[in-house]
């Protein structure tokens, strides 16, 4: 028969709480002999699980419901919109079952010759790598955020066995998706129209940065921004984490986007696209932000107009 060593009470030491707590680490068959070496009652410690079956029974209803309206939300944005710890919300998860799915990656098809040459990367200075000999092992942006910058790219979205293809303009102060346009051509009109629609909107940034696709490679790409006084910027050539914002940015969408055929026709699969744009910017925590990217931008607004106001009012008062 298997018995435990013998031991001195250490319920003296610690706080009931803790001792029940450490119970629940506890395989189910030891947990009498342990409940005896730290001096807990057994009524005590089955009266307390039961309470915790209940909380937990709540717990997992109130996560359902997040995931019904979130159902890509990992555990992270979970304990955040719950306002629960990360540990607390991973059990529960998993006492819900809640399994997030994973998208594979697919080829990107071939484009045209460029018109132009590409330029250098204007944010290779704002970068930080975490590892100087491997780049590829990724890098942080924090600098990068104050560049003024917005980044672009395109990806393909497959339609009942058509190709269709989405340009997005991403502004990486605010994390918005400030222009985008769908099409079935991957051209540099597509991605121009994307610019112009982030242009309409918003103010020009200072820097517009992409890869080095010929969608982004034109006259009329480089002709905008010398007008708009904005600096080109490009990744180096198979260097993808040179744009890593976008590449998680779409990885994320799709996923979210899920079968596009289930939409009944091509105004439906339109609409959809525009809704899981809407649902990123105004509802979707962001993990860096805390909250959406809208709701980062309008705080930033709120910010910058106190500051402009606090400065008016020390010069009137010369101060």
């Amino acid at each position: 028969r298997n018995r435990l060593p013998h031991h001195r009470p250490v319920h003296g030491r610690v706080s009931a709480p803790k001792r029940l707590a450490v119970l629940e680490e506890v395989e189910p068959g030891w947990r009498d002999k342990f409940a005896r070496v730290l001096g807990v009652c057994r009524t005590s410690y089955y009266r307390t699980s039961s309470k915790q079956a209940t909380e937990d029974v709540k717990a997992v209803t109130a996560l359902l419901a997040v995931h019904a309206e979130h159902p890509f939300y990992g555990v992270r944005r979970l304990a955040l919109h719950l306002g629960w710890s990360q540990k607390k919300t991973r059990r529960i998860r998993t006492l819900a079952g809640v399994v997030i799915p994973t998208l594979s990656k697919k080829r990107r098809s071939s484009s045209a010759p460029a018109e132009i040459a590409a330029a250098p990367n204007a944010l290779k200075q704002f970068a930080v790598f975490r590892n100087e000999a491997r780049p590829g092992a990724g890098q942080s942006y924090r600098n990068m955020t104050n560049a003024g910058a917005w980044v672009q790219d395109f990806t393909h979205l497959r339609f009942r066995g058509e190709e269709h293809y989405l340009a997005v303009v991403l502004d990486l102060k605010t994390r918005q998706v400030v222009g985008w346009r769908l099409g079935t051509r991957h051209t540099s009109e597509l991605t121009l129209a994307a610019v112009l629609d982030a242009l309409s909107k918003h103010p020009s940034p200072a820097i517009l940065h992409s890869g080095q696709g010929s969608e982004y490679l034109s006259y009329k790409h480089q002709e905008l921004c010398q007008r708009m006084e904005i600096t080109l910027s490009c990744s180096k050539r198979a260097s993808p984490w040179q744009n890593g914002f976008m590449e998680r940015w779409f990885g994320n969408f799709k996923l979210e986007l899920g079968n596009l055929n289930r939409h009944g026709d091509l105004a439906r699969f339109h609409e959809a696209v525009a809704m899981a744009v809407f649902y990123y910017n105004h509802e979707r925590i962001h993990l860096s932000l805390k909250m959406s990217p809208t709701a980062y931008a309008a705080r930033l607004k709120e910010q910058n107009q106190r500051s402009k106001s606090l400065e008016r009012v020390l010069q009137e008062t010369g101060a």
